[in-house]
């Protein structure tokens, strides 16, 4: 055996003694410099507030040293927070808004001392959607899905409801709220690394207003829109042909898609794109595991901050107990417990040691209600519906069922809000007055007690959707409430996807259901008789032209006072027709894993993307 030691193992020698010395120097210096974030830090720890916007900067220097610094691409070309930003109305009382910086979320939680990208978020929609599409989406759980991937020109700040360019740079409006004009930002790009121009801002529109695309619910806001014009790859202007109360909400806030991703000739071909969802947002959809679950993963070409986490993940868990395990497992991150589960757990020690327990009120919660089908006859007058409403004690569905978590309600319009006029009293829980307005429209006991009228008997269908325990105890009671009336009204659960089918196809006789609320409602999509046909959402075909007359004015009046007066009028008649039996607005709960940091919910709710997971607690690496 030859044991000479050659050049070439004196070079190898070398080699490595060079590579160990090169890895001991990289230790001691990334050592070094966290030793000396951290002195740093303790010294700034002593000083005045003044000074935290430098641990700020601390923060993210340390991040950045934990999750690595990329060099390699071109640079976001991104101002300062706060840099030279403009908001002003002019002298001849147009608007102009100019943030050369994207703007954060009032709660960034960059300023954290222990802030850290990585770690996934793990939520359960409770249903799977029937679509992602853009536009195409009508259930709530859709949108939800949506929200990581679609962004668009301009955001509401959730504390002040002020809108803030986002997409946009900058946005004008003109001083008789005609015209819009936005200037798109140089370095946007859609997740695949296609720039966004005004080109797909104008083609978002068209998408929108073409008849065959399956989004009438949602065309309607844009009615009064004239034109939507590309001015330069950067400039995109609408023009209306009369004023709108939320023109900012549908022509700022309408989610920005690909052109070059869903261009279409016929609507049908867009229709069929139903699992196609793709944006210009900090996540981008991975896969859609049909009957399981929904997979983002962060956008590594994201124009903007880069995104906390790695990865989100939507389940569908429909049964809500096996979904409060799951969540209790570790399985899911947060849960929205029934009222019945707040008051339990949210007083139980041992379950605080684990899990956040969050409730607070807000405006846009929403409400649930019983909508009667209008075109049935025995729901055709006003007098018989408001009946059905006196003889549900609602009070006490609020106080047992609910648990006091909710407020009751007259309207669409919640009680937290000016849209909300408060001298309007609630139809009191009065069976006799009830059965007197009953048998004023010539409601008369038959041989075996049900109510008839013309041959027609008091009977019908509540349909809803299944695997909802709340639901199902309310529908109950209210089936004893009208039994002891002399109307026979079955239970008809319907899983979510084809309740909403029969809603659409209007096959049903009264529905059990729920609205998603705003800070300030437009009713022309619910309540509109416009909204009638083509499967739109006034589904129980509410027909007033006293009701169309006031929603129109009240959209066009921009003046807020005048324009809460004509709302207020439009309440009043609203409560008067009694279309809904209207139950109550609830009080949002949730209940999160405790890994999680940045949680405090907003006026308007809580936003899950200013969450972060301190590097020490992160559960998926």
């Amino acid at each position: 055996m030859d044991s000479r030691f050659t050049f070439k193992d004196f070079v190898f020698t070398l080699l490595f003694v060079v590579v160990i010395a090169a890895i001991c120097w990289s230790s001691w210096q990334y050592g070094y410099q966290e030793t000396r974030l951290n002195d740093v830090k303790q010294q700034l720890g002593r000083l005045d507030e003044t000074q935290k916007q430098q641990l700020a900067v601390l923060s993210e220097i340390r991040n950045q040293l934990r999750n690595g610094v990329s060099v390699s691409g071109a640079t976001t070309g991104k101002a300062p927070v706060g840099a030279a930003r403009i908001r002003r109305k002019n002298a001849d009382g147009s608007q102009y808004v100019y943030y050369p910086d994207i703007p954060h979320s009032p709660r960034d939680p960059l300023a954290a001392s222990d802030y850290a990208t990585g770690d996934w978020l793990v939520q359960n929609l409770g249903s799977e959607p029937k679509v992602l599409t853009p536009y195409t989406v009508k259930d709530y759980y859709g949108q939800l899905s949506q929200t990581p991937v679609l962004e668009s020109l301009a955001t509401q700040n959730p504390e002040t409801f002020e809108w803030e360019p986002f997409i946009a740079e900058s946005y004008e409006i003109s001083a008789d709220g005609l015209t819009y004009t936005f200037k798109i930002r140089p370095n946007v790009c859609f997740s695949d690394g296609v720039p966004l121009t005004a080109a797909d801002v104008v083609f978002s529109y068209k998408t929108i207003m073409t008849p065959e695309v399956d989004c009438a619910p949602l065309r309607g806001y844009y009615d009064h829109v004239k034109s939507c014009e590309k001015l330069d790859d950067r400039t995109v202007r609408f023009k209306m042909d009369e004023p709108y109360f939320q023109a900012m909400d549908f022509l700022g806030g309408m989610s920005i898609i690909p052109e070059h991703v869903y261009k279409f000739s016929k609507g049908e071909e867009y229709n069929a794109k139903g699992a196609v969802l793709v944006g210009s947002g900090p996540y981008s959809l991975q896969k859609w595991d049909r009957g399981q679950q929904i997979t983002m993963v962060r956008n590594e070409r994201y124009w903007g901050e880069r995104p906390t986490f790695d990865k989100l993940v939507f389940r569908f868990i429909e049964n809500p107990q096996a979904a409060f395990q799951t969540f209790q497992n570790g399985d899911i991150d947060i849960f929205g417990p029934t009222a019945d589960q707040y008051v339990k757990f949210s007083t139980d020690e041992d379950f605080l040691k684990k899990f956040i327990a969050v409730k607070f009120p807000r405006p846009n919660a929403g409400y649930s209600f019983i909508g009667y089908n209008e075109k049935k006859p025995i729901f055709a007058d006003k007098f018989t519906r408001r009946a059905l409403t006196m003889l549900i004690d609602r009070k006490t569905i609020i106080q047992t069922i609910a648990r006091g978590l909710a407020m009751e309600i007259t309207s669409p319009f919640s009680p937290l809000t000016p849209q909300n006029d408060k001298t309007v009293e609630p139809w009191p829980y009065d069976p006799e007055a009830a059965k007197k307005l009953l048998t004023e429209q010539g409601w008369k006991p038959g041989a075996d007690g049900v109510l008839e009228r013309g041959g027609v008997r008091f009977e019908f269908d509540l349909s809803m959707g299944q695997n909802n325990p709340v639901a199902e105890r309310i529908a109950n009671y209210v089936k004893e409430q009208f039994e002891k009336a002399g109307i026979r009204m079955r239970l008809t659960p319907w899983e979510f996807a084809v309740l909403m089918d029969r809603v659409d196809e209007r096959n049903y006789d009264a529905v059990f259901m729920g609205w998603s609320g705003s800070v300030e409602d437009d009713p022309y999509q619910i309540w509109h008789s416009s909204s009638i046909a083509n499967k739109g959402s006034n589904f129980i075909g509410f027909d007033n032209k006293e009701s169309d007359a006031l929603i129109e004015q009240a959209r066009k009046t921009l003046d807020e006072a005048k324009r809460m007066e004509l709302w207020h009028k439009w309440q009043r008649l609203i409560h008067e027709e009694s279309p809904y039996t209207f139950l109550y607005s609830p009080q949002d709960r949730a209940f999160i894993n405790n890994r999680f940091r940045n949680t405090a919910p907003y006026k308007t709710g809580l936003s899950e993307y200013d969450w972060y997971v301190p590097l020490s607690l992160q559960k998926y690496k």
